[in-house]
């Protein structure tokens, strides 16, 4: 093998030489630069290299060759052994004029360490690719990155309803029968500016009957207390209470991850779980019934209103949600993103795929507000009636979990790969899904990954 053939390389070289078998370069990178220049060929001696390489269409590498000894060829025992610290792709094939011919090498791709990465040992892009005798091993996955939680403690509780007035507190000295005494006015609970909580107004106190209060919002439940007789007889027992607003509907659960994921030129990505919905708020309490008033209840015997009752308790915001895992890393020997690869006599072997992130856990929705309390009674007159607690809010809804990493020995999008000779395909173990947040409450864990020897992308 004449030093005109290509550019030499080995770990014991120099980039500023000449690239001859007496004077090689030191990096694959800079010997695969220089024969792409020349449109020419690499020798790489059988040693380890730690670095990326990245070959261009249209070169040859040609591992296993014994520098030590006239640059004779070993490979059947001894391979040029590509092994990146850094996590990621090993080896990149890139498309353009020409095959791109690799011999008698190693590709041995890191553990993925950052959140969701993947380990890939050869990946070719757009590229027509010719492998022989060639190792592809590929590292595990990195477990995805696990879904934010969703602050722990419930938002503050609604404020309370308002009170109502008790009876002759706001008389009119010509003690006119159409006197009335305003109910407990309603309170709002603005949770995040665009859900709204209302506790109903209270029933006003007149003279001759005690007025009904007002539901609570949202919806058409959280009835409101009547002033109104009820079988010829009214107390707040009978009917006059408000009644308590309904719990606030819960956030729907966040998707459970699943599906394949994508290839392309950058690599794998999975699914990641969804996010879930916030709770929605709980229902203001009814506003409580007000009191009748009548002749001689106040001081002076002059006639007056009766008690107002008090206003419905505003119902709790809702929950917050979780976010949703992230996916499993996967560990791929080989990705071929729209390229032409022949496989022959070589080894794939894939390991762990990375196990899918958790959901993150929800918050739970805030207590509603207390109902106001009705204002007592004079002279022998009924005491108003309380308003209604507001509902709590709904949970917010768990993150769903993320994807599972796969483990395949090829994974392609556009054609087949060929394999030809002893081509051996080797896929190690698939990352588990991602349970759901809050201890897969909702049942919504992402789906595991899959370990199989050939899996088609689109």
């Amino acid at each position: 093998m004449d030093d005109a053939c290509g550019v030499f390389v080995s770990v014991n070289g120099r980039d500023e030489g000449a690239g001859t078998k007496a004077e090689p370069v030191k990096t694959l990178s800079e010997a695969i630069a220089r024969a792409a220049e020349q449109r020419g060929a690499v020798y790489a001696c059988a040693e380890e290299f730690t670095e990326v390489a990245e070959v261009p269409a249209g070169v040859a590498v040609f591992g296993g060759l014994d520098c030590a000894n006239g640059w004779g060829w070993i490979g059947e025992t001894a391979k040029t052994v590509v092994a990146p610290e850094v996590e990621g792709i090993a080896l990149k094939v890139i498309g353009g004029e020409g095959t791109a011919r690799i011999e008698d090498m190693s590709a041995r791709a890191a553990d993925a360490r950052a959140a969701g990465g993947s380990s890939i040992a050869v990946l070719v892009d757009g590229a027509t690719a010719e492998l022989a005798r060639c190792e592809l091993i590929a590292g595990n996955g990195a477990d995805g990155a696990e879904g934010e939680d969703a602050p722990s403690e419930m938002p503050a509780q609604a404020e309370p309803g308002n009170a109502g007035t008790n009876a002759c507190s706001d008389l009119d000295t010509s003690g006119a029968p159409d006197e009335t005494l305003p109910g407990g006015a309603q309170v709002e609970n603005a949770c995040d500016g665009s859900a709204l909580s209302i506790g109903g107004e209270g029933g006003a106190g007149r003279v001759n009957n005690g007025g009904s209060g007002q539901i609570g919002e949202p919806g058409g439940l959280g009835a409101a207390g009547s002033g109104e007789p009820v079988a010829g007889d009214w107390s707040c027992a009978a009917g006059g209470t408000g009644q308590g607003g309904d719990n606030g509907p819960p956030g729907e659960e966040g998707l459970a991850a699943s599906g394949p994921g994508t290839l392309t030129s950058s690599g794998y990505e999975g699914v990641s779980g969804g996010v879930g919905g916030p709770g929605k708020p709980g229902q203001g309490g009814g506003g409580g019934g007000g009191a009748k008033g009548g002749a001689a209840i106040c001081a002076g015997g002059m006639q007056g209103a009766g008690a107002s009752g008090g206003s419905g308790g505003p119902g709790g915001c809702g929950g917050l949600p979780g976010q949703g895992g992230g996916a499993g890393g996967a560990s791929i020997a080989l990705a071929s993103v729209d390229g032409k690869v022949t496989l022959k006599d070589c080894v794939l072997k894939a390991g762990n795929g990375g196990k899918g992130g958790a959901g993150g856990d929800l918050q739970p929705g805030g207590l509603g507000g207390l109902g106001g309390i009705g204002g007592t009674g004079m002279g022998g007159s009924k005491a108003a009636c309380d308003g209604g607690k507001g509902g709590q809010g709904g949970n917010g809804g768990p993150g769903g979990g993320g994807l599972g990493g796969p483990s395949l020995a090829i994974a392609y999008r556009g054609e087949t790969v060929k394999q030809q000779g002893q081509t051996t395909l080797t896929p190690g173990t698939a990352g588990a899904g991602g349970p759901g947040g809050s201890s897969n409450v909702a049942e919504n864990a992402g789906a595991d990954g899959v370990r199989v020897a050939e899996q088609e992308f689109s």
